[in-house]
């Protein structure tokens, strides 16, 4: 055990805002700025500065930077805990993600020699490796979440207090450096999806072998591995979906502002002559100054009336009355299902076109063949008789024959 519990837990809850300051130091912090702080928020306890340093130590609250230093660090696991009680979340960078997913390929690599040799140790090993890979994945994605949301929190509620540069900048850099290259992981193509898919097989090979027994427990971590895959994707599209708004509206305000900011330079250098043609908006207005006079209204008037007649134009109401050749096929057409309808089935529907209708030509009877073929009221199949030749107005079609029943 490397500190007891109870006495680091005792200690801790007696030195909240020490704790509380000492998470928030980034960086290494000096013995003297130590005692300063403890002194500081001393109120309340009656033990002395030093004595609480000590414990600081003893309980390894605080480790030097290197044996025989002066300087120290807040210690990992201390911070970590800190972090997650005071809900101050730390994104994954897409390399962190990545290094698990690469710890899944390396041991899912090492898995199948093991199943090869049938080492029942190692897949017993591998599996709560790949247990706590998998929680530590859902664990940092979870806190990368609730990091971007308290970055779009800090923007909306500071939004006077940083410029439109700088929260641009800073968006820029939470979509480039966390959001699109971690998409780009965790998409159903992905590295992630094709690491998780390659270790779900690997353990339903080793239940296969009788290399796992404990089925409750493989059955857990499968579902578990699905369940990460599906948060991860959804997460960062989350994520996506509240910075993008932001993105772009401070995009178009950056590209405003550096507008702004060529247009006074320029008016400094330049002047207000050389300044005023590219950057002032030119628009047109009609100024009336005087109302109208008579004359003015009678030359108008008289430019109307005065104006060139033009003939009506004729309209021939009298036309041919033959029907377009074009429209009579189309009737043909749309009255042909209910018509093959009456007849239903038959047996050969070519050899039905050329008894009925002698008179069609090639090209009329294959669109009425193919409008009743794939009209869904009817089902088509052609027959396993050999093929036949039928006469047409102008040639001959040659086909098996195709029996046509109601669908």
């Amino acid at each position: 055990m490397k500190v007891n519990p109870q006495t680091f837990f005792n200690f801790c809850a007696g030195h909240i805002p020490v704790l509380r300051q000492l998470a928030e130091r980034q960086g290494e912090i000096s013995e003297a700025e130590i005692i300063r702080l403890i002194r500081d928020h001393a109120s309340g306890h009656e033990e002395l500065p030093e004595t609480t340093w000590r414990r600081l130590r003893e309980l390894q609250i605080l480790v030097a930077t290197e044996p025989g230093s002066g300087m120290y660090l807040l210690a990992e696991p201390v911070g970590r805990l800190l972090s997650y009680l005071f809900d101050e979340a730390n994104p994954a960078t897409p390399q962190m993600v990545r290094g698990y997913i690469d710890s899944l390929d390396a041991l899912g690599k090492q898995m199948v020699r093991a199943i090869e040799a049938d080492n029942v140790t190692f897949v017993g090993l591998a599996f709560q490796e790949i247990n706590s890979t998998l929680r530590r994945i859902y664990a940092d994605l979870e806190e990368t979440q609730r990091a971007v949301q308290n970055e779009v929190a800090g923007f909306k509620v500071n939004r006077e207090q940083i410029s439109v540069r700088e929260r641009y900048r800073r968006i820029v850099y939470w979509m480039d450096r966390f959001i699109e290259p971690m998409i780009e992981i965790v998409r159903p193509d992905g590295a992630m999806a094709a690491a998780f898919e390659e270790t779900e097989r690997l353990l339903h090979h080793a239940r296969e072998q009788s290399l796992f027994n404990d089925h409750p427990a493989l059955e857990r971590n499968l579902r578990y591995l699905r369940l990460v895959r599906q948060h991860a994707l959804r997460v960062f599209q989350e994520c996506r979906k509240e910075l993008r708004p932001l993105y772009e509206s401070l995009r178009r305000a950056s590209f405003i502002a550096a507008g702004a900011a060529v247009a006074l330079e320029r008016l400094q250098r330049e002047g207000l002559a050389g300044w005023t043609p590219d950057f002032i908006v030119g628009f047109a207005q009609i100024q009336i100054r005087h109302v109208p006079g008579d004359a003015a209204i009678a030359m108008a008037l008289r430019r109307v009336v005065e104006h060139p007649p033009e003939q009506a134009p004729v309209i021939a109401l009298a036309g041919s009355t033959e029907t377009p050749p074009a429209l009579v096929r189309q009737f043909w057409l749309d009255a042909l299902p209910a018509e093959v309808g009456r007849s239903l089935p038959i047996d050969d529907l070519l050899s039905w076109f050329a008894e009925r209708y002698p008179q069609k030509n090639t090209a009329e009877l294959v669109a009425g063949f193919t409008r009743l073929v794939f009209h869904e009221k009817f089902r088509a199949e052609f027959t396993e008789q050999q093929e036949r030749e039928y006469s047409t107005a102008d040639g001959s079609l040659r086909a098996h024959p195709l029996r046509l029943e109601p669908a």
